[in-house]
């Protein structure tokens, strides 16, 4: 493998995903309420995730460079992710720039000199990667001792939630529920909370549906077409979803790899209720059980945590093939 194959390959193997700048986001800002250089603060994203840009490539026949070529790679994948974190930090009022945007493309020097033999060192420059970012942040004062910051951030939010299953409308949902609730647009926070929760439960139906073994599907025929009926409610179709589960000979194998009781599943549907409830305000003429306001609309959200991990952590059990 020779200089220019070597860096071919590093610059292929980099890669900046969402799930990575979502992951760098939750780091900067715990870091950022202690330190301010940028530098320092990706230095301590790259920690976090067991990163180190490798000093040398040794580019010879004695030598496997695909460690170096890893963790260069990884190296330049998680600093470009964090770059990419704190601009949009920055962009939602998270994170106050207090220094011009500045830096330089990442480096890395390589060598085909071994001992006991000659060969020539250089370096490259990967310019592709290079994405300047302001040299001083300081988080944004209003965020000082406030413990539900993520409740104004979708990717932080999310990630708080950790449901990486999860269909990307209903991720979508919560992000434009979050979105909503940080400009106090709390009807149209619910309402998006409600189409969350609609589609976390239609999911767990359906999967729970189709773990029914076979022989048994005319007991649940009723259900499945509640579930799959556009024109039925919401209350309907996670009335449904839990006559399913009340099956518990039915379902007790997929009960007990879940870890997910009957009464966790029926606490849910309280909380659906309360979100379906304080959402049906955006019927003319009907008004929720109690105003939509910021304390009543924040809980609904960190509910919402809790709720839909106990909905997908039942899916995943559904969902995995289990021998007869």
């Amino acid at each position: 493998m020779n200089q220019q194959a070597v860096y071919k390959l590093i610059c292929e193997r980099v890669s900046v995903t969402p799930q990575r700048v979502v992951l760098a986001k939750g780091i900067i800002l715990n870091t950022a309420g202690k330190e301010n250089d940028s530098d320092r603060i990706i230095a301590k994203v790259l920690k976090a995730n067991g990163v180190e840009m490798p000093h040398t490539v040794v580019i010879h026949p004695s030598v496997d460079p695909m460690p170096a070529i890893i963790a260069a790679s990884e190296s330049m994948s998680w600093r470009v992710a964090s770059a990419e974190a704190i601009w949009s930090l920055i962009h939602h009022g998270f994170l106050v720039p207090m220094a011009q945007p500045q830096g330089q493309a990442p480096t890395l020097s390589w060598t085909t000199v071994v001992p006991g033999s000659g060969g020539e060192s250089s370096g490259w420059t990967f310019d592709s990667f290079f994405l300047p970012y302001p040299a001083c942040v300081k988080r944004a004062p209003s965020l000082e001792g406030a413990s539900n910051q993520f409740l104004a951030e979708p990717d932080l939010y999310l990630s708080t939630m950790n449901v990486p299953n999860m269909h990307r409308d209903i991720s979508d949902a919560f992000r434009e529920a979050v979105k909503c609730f940080r400009y106090e647009l709390f009807t149209s926070a619910i309402t998006m909370l409600g189409k969350a929760s609609e589609g976390a439960w239609l999911e767990l139906g359906s999967s729970l549906i189709t773990a029914v073994p076979q022989g048994q599907e005319q007991k649940f025929r009723k259900q499945k077409a509640q579930l799959e009926d556009p024109m039925e409610g919401t209350l309907k179709k996670i009335k449904a979803v839990i006559t399913v589960y009340e099956q518990q000979d039915v379902f007790e194998t997929i009960a007990r790899a879940s870890g997910i009781r009957l009464e966790e599943l029926r606490s849910v549907a309280i909380w659906s209720d309360a979100v379906r409830d304080s959402r049906n305000t955006i019927h003319f003429g009907v008004h929720p059980s109690t105003p939509n306001t910021y304390e009543k609309v924040s809980a609904l959200l960190i509910g919402a945590v809790p709720h839909i991990r106990v909905l997908y952590r039942l899916k995943d059990s559904a969902d995995t093939p289990r021998s007869a």
